[in-house]
């Protein structure tokens, strides 16, 4: 079960802001382009909208001339500038690992300040120089249209033979879809069912992520998918996992159980992740950046942001993940 951790009484703006995003009415980028001090950020499709809604808790509660929040959609207008006085606009970054990727093509400018991970550190090199700052958790299923013809659960192995077909020989009557290329929850789930790009078979097509356009009214359709971000949406169905059988030598996942309203077995089992927000290494103690992100930073603690991480469906990370460098729960 999950509970809105809040103040006595939350604020106006902390209600409006769960209510609004809660509902898919989130008000999509910064709406203005950010001051040069603002801390923004770009990247992952999953928090995209519960960084827009702890973006505007955030500044409602922090009259200028405070550095705000801001956070960029990683779908939109096909380039942005980040903020006031950046040199230029930039492809917009979509995706988990694009976002990282716009945050290290940045170095030290700060036209980027943090990026949006629903993945931990990756394999570049690079990101050793960049803390993932866990600031809640998500499950990850796979969603079918309600009038579906693929079972409501699935194992781990057979998503792995799912996935790692290639023509001719798909799976008949299943049509996997899987996110587009630097999307974090491409790589979560591939991992989480043993597979990588190298071993992804071209029988998944491509599609934006979470995006329920190509599952909806398609019985035969499946995707992978968050279950914050697939919460109530009609005619989409969410599904369990057993990750009791598994292909020959991958481990054990992190497994969480939740209650979704569209899931066809109550409680689902999930694969369970955490979600970031990605800075440098030297600004991760500044106080500019642990304020907001840190172990005692704004987001951690204060009720108001709780609620919109919860009013959206996420998890808290626990006192002992929340704003710190790992991925445990």
């Amino acid at each position: 079960m999950r509970s809105i951790l809040g103040k006595a009484a939350v604020t106006l703006g902390a209600a409006a802001a769960v209510l609004g995003l809660a509902a898919g009415n989130a008000v999509a980028d910064p709406g203005a382009t950010p001051l040069t001090g603002d801390i923004v950020g770009v990247g992952s499709d999953t928090t995209e909208f519960v960084l827009n809604g702890l973006a505007a808790q955030y500044n409602s509660e922090h009259a200028r001339p405070a550095d705000w929040l801001a956070s960029w959609d990683a779908t939109g207008s096909g380039s942005i500038t980040t903020k006031a006085g950046a040199p230029a606009p930039i492809t917009r970054p979509n995706g988990s690992s694009a976002g990282i990727n716009a945050l290290i093509a940045d170095g030290t400018a700060h036209n980027i300040d943090f990026a949006r991970s629903s993945r931990f550190v990756g394999s570049n090199p690079a990101e050793a120089n960049y803390r993932f700052l866990q600031f809640a958790r998500d499950g990850l299923t796979y969603a079918t249209a309600t009038t579906s013809n693929v079972p409501t659960t699935r194992t781990t192995l057979q998503l792995n033979d799912i996935y790692s077909r290639s023509t001719p020989n798909c799976v008949p009557l299943v049509k996997p879809y899987i996110p587009q290329s630097g999307s974090g929850t491409r790589s979560f789930f591939l991992a989480s069912i043993g597979l990588s790009e190298a071993t992804l078979g071209n029988c998944a097509q491509v599609s934006q992520e979470h995006d329920p356009a190509v599952i909806l009214n398609d019985p035969n359709a499946i995707a992978p998918f968050s279950v914050a971000r697939g919460w109530g949406v009609t005619g989409l169905k969410l599904n369990k996992i057993d990750d009791s059988v598994r292909p020959a030598g991958l481990p054990a996942n992190v497994t969480a159980t939740d209650t979704p309203p569209n899931g066809a077995v109550s409680p689902i089992t999930v694969y369970d992740r955490g979600l970031y927000n990605v800075v440098r290494n030297d600004d991760a103690t500044q106080a500019k950046y642990s304020n907001v992100f840190g172990p005692s930073g704004w987001i951690c603690t204060d009720s108001d942001a709780k609620a919109v991480i919860t009013g959206q469906h996420f998890r808290l990370a626990s006192a002992l993940s929340c704003g710190r460098h790992t991925s445990a729960k």
